[in-house]
């Protein structure tokens, strides 16, 4: 009986002992990865990165400037469970450095320099992609998009109308490389700056006509509908009142079939009238259907008939 007491009083103390057996990191090395010793970044987050040590509960991290012997002040003093830390740094020089912790032992510290400069944007431009420079067009949402510029924080978006020297339509700040705005018709000017937090870059601008509304439909005047002639030349002519927005334009369509599928020609009308000469004997239906550069179309006209014996 004795024995199994002093076995069971064994095993308990061994087990005891494992419980709080912790163990001795203190020879360990942290072995720090980024930013690499006497590294130069942009100011900005700055993401810090070492490797794992075995055994380790969590790491402490400090970052001092300019240094921790001469430190005027130590930015970071932090520990983590995690083996990386992102930290926001203003320009100048560093140093921060690592160690692995756990309840009992510790490792030293491992160190690096850091230099961190200004995002120098001064001089840059985002190259603007889409819409096309000079760009006519009907449809009045447009995505303004450009390329990303490095050290660029945000982009600056102005719209003006029509130009520069105009009304100031619209003045944003976004983060991504694309802004949507719902344009009214009109001519205007679209302008894009990259910043960071402390530098301007410059603008650069492209120009764009929004015209959303088709032209008005034409109506045919002569020849007059259901007209017979011997001679084989017809001068055509309509009417249509121009609307403001873009150059408008006219397009006379002649065919040979009451279906109006036998096209005999189109034409572009030249101040609201068209000439054919040499025509055959036939009977034509014909129909004006206005055009403007934004590429708007009018409704047709009503369809004529012309004789020619």
């Amino acid at each position: 009986m004795k024995k199994i007491i002093l076995l069971g009083i064994t095993i308990l103390f061994l087990a005891a002992c494992e419980a709080v057996f912790v163990e001795d990191i203190s020879n360990s090395y942290v072995r720090l990865t980024a930013p690499a010793n006497n590294a130069s970044v942009k100011t900005g987050t700055i993401s810090f990165l070492w490797e794992e040590v075995n055994e380790a509960n969590n790491y402490q991290l400090q970052i001092a400037t300019p240094s921790f012997i001469n430190a005027s002040q130590v930015v970071l003093d932090t520990t983590i469970s995690l083996n990386t830390f992102a930290h926001k740094l203003d320009a100048g020089e560093y140093e921060w450095r690592v160690k692995a912790k756990n309840s009992d032992y510790e490792t030293a510290f491992e160190m690096h320099v850091l230099t961190v400069t200004d995002s120098d944007i001064a001089n840059a431009e985002a190259e603007l992609l889409l819409p096309a420079d000079n760009e006519i067009t009907n449809v009045v949402s447009q995505k303004l998009t450009w390329l990303s510029v490095a050290d660029a924080t945000e982009y600056r978006v102005q719209i003006y109308s029509p130009d520069i020297q105009g009304t100031l339509v619209k003045d944003v700040i976004v983060s991504e490389t694309e802004y949507i705005h719902e344009f009214s018709d009109g001519e205007f000017t679209w302008q894009v700056r990259p910043q960071s937090e402390t530098q301007n870059g410059k603008y650069t601008s492209r120009k764009i006509t929004v015209d959303s509304q088709k032209p008005n439909t034409p109506e045919n005047t002569a020849p007059e509908n259901n007209h017979t002639q011997t001679g084989t030349t017809i001068d055509f002519s309509w009417t249509r009142t121009d609307i403001a927005g873009t150059a408008e334009l006219d397009s006379i369509y002649v065919f040979t079939d009451v279906n109006l599928t036998q096209l005999s020609f189109k034409a572009e009308g030249i101040n609201k009238t068209y000439k054919k000469e040499d025509l055959e004997a036939n009977t034509y239906y014909w129909y004006i259907k206005a055009f403007d550069k934004a590429n708007n179309e009018s409704e047709n006209s009503t369809t004529f008939l012309v004789t020619v014996n």
